[in-house]
């Protein structure tokens, strides 16, 4: 991973992190946003790549 600030970096952390919760078993999590918090760019990167990976989102 060359730059730590991107969408794309932002994609490879939750896909790690969708992997890492089946691997522990946890097969579905919350994803509670702040109010001035918008569902856009790394935040959306995050939260689709774990649904990819398999994880329910509640």
């Amino acid at each position: 991973m060359e730059n730590t600030r991107d969408v794309a970096a932002a994609a490879k952390i939750g896909k790690l992190l969708g992997e890492r919760l089946l691997q522990k078993g946890i097969p579905a999590v919350s994803v509670l946003l702040k109010r001035e918090q918008k569902y856009h760019g790394k935040v959306k990167a995050i939260v689709d790549s774990v649904r990819e990976a398999g994880v329910k989102l509640v």
